[in-house]
């Protein structure tokens, strides 16, 4: 279904072409682009533009939530039949892994969740591999950085092939109309406590929702949904959270999905969810000078008062929601990293 073979017939052939060369791995990005990163809400804490909002974040100051489940099918416990052997063909899992799913089983729905978004990375991968060997193909690979470059894209083709390949099995034969399942399944998964299935959710980008033109409710569940999967999912010490939350209230365009038209932008809080960010620096590791410009870029735009309210606030989230510990090295982006070529 995919166009795995013409994919592989040009990564091959780039593959040959490149045979001498040392392939550089792509760096993944650090943690400081959680900073700037993906947008997302702010309902319990945000209390200058949802009163409403603010005793459920101050009832819960009193115990500490408890921490979700990471996205694991087989980690929920709900389920009351035996899920799919891993890696089963997905066409031939889905009628039932849906019909588990929409009668509330958290399992189903997860497992669900995860085969779509796979299968969903594949294709694009497929999509893009043989422009990218192609161009690969024809660069004029004369100046060391062209050379560098090339081999650095030629890891990525061959990574590509590799994930193309092993999906082979799931993926064959997956109709369009499953594959837009994908929407409401990650919804059904996250309400679940799935938390990879929450980052996805509320980091998506309605241009790559698949069919969403045939769905407009989606929309509306977006608005409805969004903003109280972000808050539970800080609330349960999600650092990739806090990076969407930072984002979408700074009104950054280049990096923001649908969920600023949810938050809105607000200065302070994005300052707020800044500063938790950098009070979660991993150990051992300088804060990044993306995020010490985020931080100082915010500050020039607030008052003292608002800044000493923002830090305080920071403070209070980072222990109570983190128990004051900072989060492993490239954990937001690893978190994030699956999300990207899904929706």
């Amino acid at each position: 279904m995919f166009v795995f073979a013409l994919a592989a017939a040009i990564g091959i052939g780039a593959i040959g072409y490149y045979s001498g060369r040392t392939v550089a791995l792509q760096q993944a990005r650090g943690d400081a682009v959680s900073s700037q990163a993906k947008s997302a809400p702010n309902a319990a804490t945000e209390s200058a533009r949802a009163p409403a909002s603010n005793a459920g974040q101050n009832s819960s100051l009193a115990a500490p939530p408890t921490r979700r489940q990471l996205a694991s099918a087989a980690s929920n416990g709900s389920a009351t039949a035996p899920l799919p052997a891993p890696g089963a063909p997905l066409k031939d899992t889905f009628a039932d892994l849906k019909t588990r799913a929409d009668a509330g089983d958290t399992a189903a729905a997860s497992r669900l969740f995860q085969d779509l978004q796979h299968c969903a990375e594949a294709q694009r991968i497929g999509q893009f591999l043989p422009a990218m060997a192609n161009r690969m193909l024809n660069a004029n690979a004369g100046s060391p950085d062209a050379a560098q470059r090339a081999d650095r894209e030629l890891g990525m083709v061959q990574r590509g092939l590799d994930f193309a390949q092993g999906s082979a099995a799931l993926c064959a034969d997956v109709s369009p109309a499953q594959m837009a399942a994908l929407v409401p399944t990650t919804l059904q998964a996250a309400q679940g406590g799935d938390e990879q299935a929450a980052d996805c959710y509320v980091g998506a980008n309605l241009n790559t929702w698949p069919d969403v033109i045939n769905n407009p409710d989606w929309v509306s569940d977006y608005k409805n949904n969004a903003l109280p999967l972000a808050t539970a999912a800080l609330q349960q010490g999600d650092w990739a959270m806090v990076g969407m939350l930072a984002s979408a209230n700074a009104g950054s365009i280049r990096n923001n999905n649908m969920l600023n038209q949810v938050t809105g932008t607000n200065i302070q809080q994005a300052y707020t969810y800044a500063k938790l960010m950098s009070l979660g620096q991993p150990s051992g590791v300088a804060a990044s000078q993306r995020s010490t410009n985020a931080l100082s870029t915010l500050s020039s735009q607030l008052s003292a008062d608002q800044i000493s309210a923002a830090d305080a606030q920071a403070q209070q989230m980072f222990q109570q929601y983190f128990n004051g510990a900072p989060r492993q090295q490239g954990q937001v982006a690893n978190t994030m990293r699956s999300c990207q070529g899904g929706f």
